[in-house]
């Protein structure tokens, strides 16, 4: 079986459920893509370290987990020679923690929604007053 990606496992390990029942007696997974071991924090949904698998588990737990025969990922290498590509013309971050912009905490891919809110607790009116200032009658 070839993935493009094993980002949390549950979707490979359902596809491989799925081929056992079918009657495979052997699965063999190939990743077109190195493990994805840190989050990203640009926007693609890629949760915190501890859900992704290849961050909690060695190959071999993977490989258990997963209930595969054997277990390949591409490497960043070869992955970015398959582009055709030069390697400064990619994020690598989610597979080698090397993030090309320093990461602040306080404005993460949810920025947006987290200000969309903040503005509607303001436009929010209790007894005449906005929600934020309402401690100070």
């Amino acid at each position: 079986m070839v993935d493009d990606s094993i980002v949390r496992g549950t979707t490979a390990r359902a596809r491989i459920v799925n081929l056992r029942e079918a009657g495979a007696k052997e699965v063999h997974l190939r990743v077109s893509c190195p493990p994805h071991r840190f989050a990203c924090h640009y926007g693609i949904d890629f949760p915190d370290p501890e859900k992704l698998i290849a961050n909690q588990m060695s190959m071999e737990k993977i490989c258990e987990y997963l209930n595969v025969d054997s277990l390949g990922y591409l490497d960043i290498e070869g992955m970015v020679k398959a582009t055709g590509r030069p390697l400064n013309s990619f994020c690598l971050a989610c597979f080698n923690g090397n993030y090309p912009l320093p990461v602040d905490p306080a404005l993460d891919k949810f920025i947006m929604e987290k200000r969309e809110q903040r503005a509607r607790a303001l436009a929010e009116e209790r007894d005449g007053q906005p929600t934020l200032f309402a401690e100070l009658k």
